[in-house]
């Protein structure tokens, strides 16, 4: 035989590695050995160990097993060079043939048996989690509501023998609770660490600020493959979670897609030893940990993944029939206009620094959230309206509402802007945690539009990398319109003069475009409004240019002309004859202006 058969025939007797079973160390070994103890090339060994990687849990990649090789040889080696062709007896001269090598594969996993229904709780509830020779932790030392050890590592069936005795003392209900860690152990490892988990086959969610009987609801309906829900004796509800990750990496995977389907869960929950509540034991002498179910939901994470896709395709399906039977007149997702502005869409109003901006938006949302017109855009009914904002104090706040509001309103109307309007001032969040923050707002107030004001507050990235600006409009900010049906309001500034060298206006397309950061915003957003100076004249003239479905809000012009009030912080209607097209050709190259607020 040669070097590499007899290397071949030596690697085929190496265990494969299992993550969370000292995996590394066994690539290492088996690296070592083909490149040190058999003096095989890179490639050579490369090849080998590819071959014995199929057996691995999970299998590493090429370039994984590379570094594994030439760190084997890079290093120093108690046994020299080479050792491995001088040991054992001698080789058969039998023809050697590689496909005839039998690779060890680990065993699938210890079946779990399925529950008796007529046991106790207690035994149930082992019979559903685990196989009957897992080990597996309960903790009963407990002080204050809390585990105070590592807690005892027992086979089930040896738990079941010992324990399952409405009189035991694990049961019994003079203790202050018993807790049990959420997957099993390897045997003989006890000290209760992540690393010495067996399976990583449950993710532990529960909630801290939702009445129970909500909690328990919405584990039934979330489809999830449940394989226990336990009511913890206090306020929460335990649901064991089934995802059989095949490493601690894809158990961590999964565990945050699960956070993010479930709003409000609690995070703390994040490691794969976590503490739960033993069903059938006391947690006071008036208060019992309960079994409330087994095997909720999807028989395995994989039917549960698919039964989503499944949703999600149902969910695009639009016929022929719905394209014909669909109503314009009478669509009920319409907020504003000829479905200029719906739910779960979304706008951009951008403008100069200092133009005026927020009081513009002040007028609108006070007009909109009444059911009234702004300069002719009429919503179908009043609206309810959130606003966030960073840049504006509550003096600022004060100042825009009541120069529009001004002895123009009934009692009745303000009253009205009472419930319907409603303002938070946020200077903190940025990126995901301003989304989840916005998102409970939606929520909680039942909003029909927000508004966000600036965007440049709440990004928290580069408005000018294409790639984040559209995974964060897209794949986050998108998915809470299409699930809270709000329509979306960002105001924004404006990056260029909105001038053409000559003085020419820009178009509307070139207005669409106007905003700092990449061409993705526009590309995203429904609408695109801009707000631009026009002329040096006095008083100051503006326009706000409606540059995408402008022939949707119901005006005979995508174009309104508006100029600062004389009369207080509002805006009012100029004249349209103002703006000609010889006056346009006299005018300097735009530049913004900080002036008396609008």
């Amino acid at each position: 035989m040669t070097p590499h058969q007899r290397a071949a025939l030596w690697l085929s007797k190496v265990p494969p590695a299992i993550s969370g079973q000292s995996g590394h160390s066994a690539t290492y070994t088996a690296a070592v050995g083909l490149v040190h103890g058999f003096q095989l090339s890179e490639g050579d060994a490369l090849a080998l160990l590819s071959n014995w990687n199929q057996s691995c849990q999970p299998p590493w990649t090429d370039r994984e097993l590379i570094h594994k090789l030439r760190e084997a040889a890079s290093k120093s080696h108690s046994k020299p060079a080479g050792h491995l062709l001088q040991s054992g007896s001698s080789p058969s001269t039998a023809p050697f043939d590689i496909t005839k090598v039998s690779f060890k594969r680990p065993s699938p996993p210890t079946p779990i048996t399925p529950p008796d229904p007529q046991a106790s709780e207690f035994k149930r509830f082992l019979q559903a989690a685990f196989a009957a020779t897992e080990v597996v932790c309960i903790c009963d030392a407990v002080e204050e509501g809390r585990p105070v050890s590592a807690g005892s590592f027992i086979p089930v069936e040896e738990w079941i023998a010992r324990f399952d005795d409405p009189a035991s003392r694990i049961l019994s209900p003079e203790r202050e609770g018993i807790f049990v860690r959420i997957n099993p152990f390897k045997p003989n490892l006890y000290s209760g660490s992540d690393n010495d988990i067996s399976a990583y086959r449950h993710v532990l969610v529960e909630f801290d600020d939702k009445p129970k009987p909500e909690q328990e609801k919405l584990f039934r309906d979330s489809g999830l493959p449940i394989t226990v829900l336990i009511d913890s004796g206090g306020k929460s509800i335990h649901a064991w979670v089934r995802v059989d990750a095949p490493s601690r990496k894809e158990w961590d995977a999964r565990r945050d897609l699960i956070y993010s389907l479930i709003p409000g869960v609690d995070a703390k929950n994040k490691n794969p030893s976590r503490y739960s509540r033993l069903p059938g034991a006391w947690r006071s002498p008036t208060s019992q940990q309960k079994l409330l179910a087994t095997n909720l939901g999807s028989a395995s994470w994989e039917d549960y993944l698919t039964s989503r896709e499944t949703d999600d395709d149902k969910s695009t399906v639009v016929t022929i029939k719905d394209l014909m039977d669909f109503d314009p007149d009478n669509d009920p997702d319409n907020l504003i206009g000829n479905r200029w502005i719906t739910r779960g869409s979304s706008m951009i109003v951008s403008g100069g620094t200092g133009i005026g901006k927020s009081s513009l938006m002040m007028q609108i949302v006070i007009r909109w959230c009444l059911g009234l017109d702004f300069f002719g855009i009429k919503p179908v009914k009043p609206l309810k309206i959130g606003v966030i904002q960073a840049e504006n104090d509550k003096g600022d706040l004060a100042e825009a509402f009541r120069g529009v509001v001004h002895k123009r309103f009934s009692l009745d109307q303000m009253n009205q802007l009472q419930k319907n309007l409603e303002f938070r001032t946020e200077a903190v969040r940025t990126g995901d945690q301003f989304l989840a923050y916005a998102r409970r707002f939606i929520h909680r107030s039942k909003l029909d539009l927000i508004v966000a004001d600036p965007l440049f507050s709440y990004f928290g990235g580069d408005l000018s990398d294409q790639s984040e600006v559209s995974v964060f409009l897209r794949n986050k900010l998108q998915p809470i319109l299409q699930e809270t049906k709000v329509a979306w309001i960002w105001m924004h500034h404006v990056a260029k003069p909105q001038r053409k060298d000559g003085g020419e206006p820009l178009t509307t397309m070139e207005l669409a475009h106007s905003g700092f950061g990449s061409s993705e915003l526009a590309n995203w957003a429904r609408e695109i409004a801009v707000l631009h100076e026009v002329g040096q004249s006095k008083p100051r003239r503006f326009q706000l240019a409606f540059c995408k479905r402008g022939g949707r809000i119901g005006l005979p012009s995508p174009i309104l002309n508006l100029q600062h009030s004389a009369t207080g912080i509002q805006w009012e209607e100029s004249n349209p004859l103002a703006f000609t097209g010889a006056e346009l050709k006299k005018e300097k190259p735009y530049r913004p202006q900080r002036g008396r607020r609008a």
